[in-house]
């Protein structure tokens, strides 16, 4: 009886542990890049739009990466189709923020790599209240 119980308990935790799994980031958050004031609109389905990096507001999705480290949030936009390109933005989540980790784009086309963009410090996005 007493295994049964412990086989029960466990078998919770361990559906407790990956229920829990993944990040619950809605919300606003803003922050200065590169000297321009930049939200970030996380929406209940994994969609985000970002406003003030480029001229138009742009919509994109996110995805929790799983790196040698921490977690990151990786957003990744693609650009109007009068300008194709594909630009991501790199978030390591501390508290209820993020810190811009990096950003890197590409023109879109077959057999281009995402090149890095270089920042200045490392911006924090904070919640919006």
């Amino acid at each position: 009886m007493k295994k049964m119980c412990n086989s029960s308990f466990l078998i919770i935790l361990i559906i407790f542990f990956f229920a829990s799994c993944g990040q619950d980031i809605q919300g606003s958050y803003s922050g200065l890049v590169e000297g321009r004031e930049v939200t970030l609109q996380f929406k209940d389905d994994k969609q985000v739009i970002i406003d003030g990096y480029f001229p138009i507001s742009l919509v994109g999705t996110w995805v929790e990466e799983k790196t040698f480290e921490e977690p990151l949030i990786w957003i990744s936009f693609d650009g109007p189709e009068e300008k194709p390109f594909r630009l991501r933005f790199e978030l390591k989540a501390e508290g209820e923020n993020f810190r811009l980790t990096g950003i890197k784009a590409r023109p879109l086309g077959k057999g281009t790599k995402l090149n890095s963009i270089n920042i200045q410090g490392a911006p924090v996005f904070k919640k919006s209240s």
